[in-house]
């Protein structure tokens, strides 16, 4: 086992009381190339895989054959900005010019459904199937044409918008940087400025309102949200991380009862005279849910790690999955770097896939990692 390894388990071990384990000894490990650009967003079904690469167009690719399928429709025109599944499995991209199509993952069949006005930020469908869009200044349901954009902000610590007379804001949309849909038809919308903390706004899609961003234990000054996801409970999950000047992270649950837990935390403390770090937090990124064992995987600097979800308390038994060398940038709004892994999920056939900053994708089966860009 290599120093890094070793250093996050021990660090994981000493700020939680935990015994980890690592299952890397053995991981054999691949390099797939096939394109130059890096992804944006993605979403899988069955066997393919949907992106979005950074100049706008879509990228297919076979997760069995671990190699690209040519799309025929990248019009370089226009660049797509947003892509969805419905709850049939069919693909929905959206572009910049307000067009929404249609993909058939089946045989990559390909038709234009809607024409709006605004460019498509997020792409979302209620258990009804119905389609709610993000827009530049709300969220939108382009089938009647309402919007939403009086969204109540909580106090932040460092981070406010300012009117034009001076005043502070606090009635307003903030475009997201991650949108989730969950179980209960909520749309989850998160920012993270860096060190000033993050925002969050609640949206219902069932009964098309805004709701309370409030939570007591939610604090936006100490919200760096990196991800949004659910168990099969109707538990809602936020990963939380940042690294300035010290690493930090915290995996939030939330239960139906809108209750909030802190399953997981890692924060570097000083002392009373704030010049020696006591103890060296983790920078966590995102993380997923997986029903087949009942655990959760995230993402950190030192590593992937999965833990089964208890039914009370902090997440308990952490393993180490794999440690992979991946390349980083610096962070804008901190002092420090970039989250290394920016979305994750698991495929039909129970592999771990995540997407990274500049490395591509990983696939993961338990015991072999690929990564192919």
């Amino acid at each position: 086992m290599n120093l890094n390894k070793f250093t996050a388990l021990f660090v994981l071990s000493f700020l939680l009381g935990y015994q980890t384990s690592a299952q890397t000894d053995s991981l054999r490990y691949e390099k797939i190339q096939r394109t130059s650009i890096n992804y944006k967003s993605f979403t899988t079904v069955n066997n393919k895989l949907f992106a979005i690469n950074d100049i706008g167009q879509i990228v297919i690719w076979d997760l069995n054959k671990l190699d690209t399928i040519h799309f025929e429709h990248n019009d370089t025109d226009f660049h797509y900005t947003a892509i969805g599944k419905d709850k049939q499995n069919q693909i929905f991209v959206g572009n910049d010019s307000g067009n929404i199509f249609k993909i058939n993952p089946k045989d990559l069949s390909y038709s234009m459904v809607l024409h709006q006005k605004y460019l498509v930020h997020g792409i979302c469908f209620n258990s009804e199937n119905k389609i709610f869009l993000i827009a530049p200044n709300a969220v939108y349901e382009p089938v009647t044409g309402k919007h939403w954009s009086n969204f109540k902000h909580e106090e932040n610590a460092g981070l406010k918008r300012v009117s034009k007379n001076g005043k502070v804001e606090k009635i307003y949309f903030e475009l997201p940087q991650i949108t989730f849909i969950d179980s209960q038809d909520r749309i989850w919308m998160t920012n993270s400025f860096g060190e000033f903390g993050g925002s969050l706004q609640l949206f219902d899609a069932k009964k098309g309102k805004i709701l309370s961003s409030k939570f007591d234990s939610l604090q936006m000054g100490l919200f760096f949200p990196k991800s949004v996801f659910n168990d099969d409970k109707g538990n809602v999950y936020i990963t939380s991380g940042l690294q300035h000047f010290t690493s930090s992270g915290v995996i939030y649950k939330i239960d139906p009862s809108r209750n909030v837990t802190r399953i997981f935390e890692s924060r570097a403390s000083w002392d009373t005279n704030k010049t020696e770090i006591e103890k060296e937090g983790i920078f966590v990124g995102p993380g997923t849910y997986n029903k087949t064992d009942n655990s959760i995987y995230f993402a950190t600097a030192t590593g992937f790690y999965k833990a089964t979800v208890p039914s009370y308390g902090k997440l308990q038994n952490i393993q180490l999955l794999f440690n992979p060398s991946l390349s980083t940038e610096r962070e804008p709004k901190a002092i420090g770097f970039k989250m290394t892994t920016k979305q994750m999920e698991f495929t039909s056939d129970n592999k771990l896939l995540f997407l990274t900053l500049d490395d591509g994708f990983g696939i993961y089966d338990g015991q072999k990692l690929t990564l192919f860009k």
